[in-house]
Formats: structure tokens, C-alpha cells, sequence
């Protein structure tokens, strides 16, 4: 990955001037090595993944590290920032996932009397993009720019499970060799094709004791899963919809996040449909 910025110049610049800017390709190179890790990194480990020496990695760690794109801890290792996220946030991509979910996400809030947050993939982690309030007194949400590991929410199950394979076999044989994987492999893998037949996870919350996870895929207008939308739904008196309102119109708050996307598809593996073997509240 971290050759690709610099044989991208390469091959883009050579048809025009060959100009290249090394200082940028270091940079760029230590980014996007530091995004493929879920650890964080000595100065020492960094070279080394980018077949550089440390004398010419120096400059530049201390450089993203004033302009705050990287943390050093306490023991001298060092981490991606959130700044990559908030000057993400000003991409038109992620500025049309947002302005597209919001209607919906209000709407569902007002209509399920829940919570709901929307989740994108990053590396081995779901990041929260937005975030929508209960408008009850009570409710259980999580903050805007929050990371996961990802088979700790259901969010995270839902876009591991509809990734393409080789992705996914990927992200899960890391997942099993740090022992965060919440089981074995087999169980992994039985969870995450079970989320893929259904469509949506419905669970129990594996942090918050009492709460009903209620995720599903949200769509771009290739089909691609690009996002989970999620209800953690509290149970409370107060509350005016069960759980089967709450998870209906959780799918059709998904379905329209797609449609506003530009996906469209008559026969929708989104819709509740009582009539089908999977939906949940079939007798």
C-alpha cells in the first residue's frame, strides 16, 4: 500500500513533467501504512513497513504529529489522530451519507421513540458518522466520532458481513489472532453468515446489559453496503412502540437512506416481510 502513492505519481506525472515532491510521498506513505495497522507503531516499526530508514521517517513523524495527524503515546508509539475523520467529514461523499441519513434517522427517532446512530467501516473498527437522540427524557446513545472494534456492534457484524470476501477473511483472521473476536473462528464465521442470509442483526447488545441491538445495511447506488444504520433499543415504560414497530421501521429507515443514495431494487432484501421464513416475528 505504501508504494502505491508514489508509483501513482510516477505513472501520473511522467506523460506531463515527471515532477515528484518525496517530503509529500513520505507523508503520504507513513498515513496510509499507520491506517492499514490496528496497533499502534514505534518509529522503528514504521520504517521498516516502509522499507525507509529511520533517519528519513523522523522528520516527518514529528512533522504529522504538530499538525496533529498522529498521537505518540507514553511509550513512544504512535497512532492515527481523528483529524483524517473530521477533514473527511468535509468530503462530499461522507458530507452526501450524512445529508441523505439525517431525514430518515429524525424521523425514526420520532417514530420508534429510540435512539439510532449510523456506522461506517474503518480498517477493523465501525466509526460512528452520526448520531440521532431519543426524543424520550431517557436513551442510550454513543458519541459522534466514536471507533469499536468491530464484531463488538452489530453495525460493525452488518459491514463485515456484506464485504467482499477476500476483505473479510482478511479483517477476520486478524480479528482471531488478537483474541478480539468475541469466539472462535467458526463462530465468527457463523455470525457474520447468518447476518449475510438475514440481512440485518438483530442481538443483544455485547456492551450494554438490557439493550437489544437492531442494525441494518445501508446501500449506495451500486448495491454496495456502505454503512449501517442501528437501533440500540432500551426498553423503558415510556416507550411507545415494541420491539417489531422499532425494527420494521428501522429497515424502512435504511431503505430510504438507500433510495436517497440512488439504490433501487423492486425485491428488496430490506423490506419486513411477515410472509418470510426470516423475518423475526414470524409465528
Amino acid at each position: 500500500m505504501a508504494a502505491s502513492v508514489a508509483d501513482t505519481l510516477d505513472d501520473g506525472e511522467a506523460g506531463r513533467n515527471g515532477y515528484r515532491v518525496p517530503a509529500v510521498d513520505k507523508a503520504l506513505d507513513v498515513l496510509e501504512f499507520m491506517a492499514s495497522s490496528a496497533e499502534t507503531l514505534t518509529q522503528t516499526e514504521i520504517a521498516a513497513g516502509l522499507g525507509r530508514s529511520i533517519h528519513e521517517i523522523y522528520r516527518i513523524l514529528l512533522l504529522l504529529e504538530k499538525r496533529g495527524y498522529i498521537f505518540r503515546t507514553q511509550s513512544d508509539r504512535f497512532r492515527l489522530s481523528l483529524k483524517l475523520f473530521e477533514l473527511a467529514h468535509m468530503h462530499p461523499p461522507v458530507n452526501r451519507l450524512v445529508e441523505c441519513a439525517l431525514p430518515a434517522m429524525r424521523e425514526l427517532t420520532a417514530n420508534a421513540d429510540q435512539s439510532c446512530h449510523l456506522v461506517v467501516r474503518e480498517g477493523q473498527n465501525a466509526l460512528v458518522v452520526l448520531q440521532i437522540d431519543s426524543p424520550l427524557p431517557m436513551r442510550y446513545s454513543v458519541a459522534l466520532g466514536s471507533h469499536f472494534p468491530i464484531l463488538e456492534t452489530s453495525s460493525g457484524a452488518v459491514l463485515l458481513a456484506h464485504s467482499n470476501r477476500a476483505e473479510r477473511d482478511r479483517i477476520v483472521e486478524r480479528i482471531v489472532a488478537a483474541g478480539e473476536g468475541q469466539g472462535s473462528r467458526a463462530e465468527i464465521e457463523a455470525r457474520l453468515n447468518e447476518v449475510a442470509r438475514l440481512g440485518y442483526e438483530m442481538r443483544a447488545s455485547l456492551a450494554v446489559e438490557g439493550c437489544t441491538n437492531i442494525s441494518m445495511p445501508v446501500r449506495d447506488h451500486t448495491g454496495a453496503v456502505i454503512a449501517a444504520l442501528t437501533v440500540p433499543l432500551l426498553p423503558q415504560k415510556a416507550a411507545r412502540f415494541g420491539r417489531e414497530a422499532v425494527f420494521e421501521r428501522t429497515q424502512a429507515a435504511a431503505e430510504k437512506i438507500s433510495a436517497a443514495l440512488g439504490w433501487s431494487d423492486s425485491a428488496s432484501s430490506l423490506r419486513a416481510d411477515p410472509e418470510r421464513r426470516d423475518y423475526p416475528f414470524s409465528d
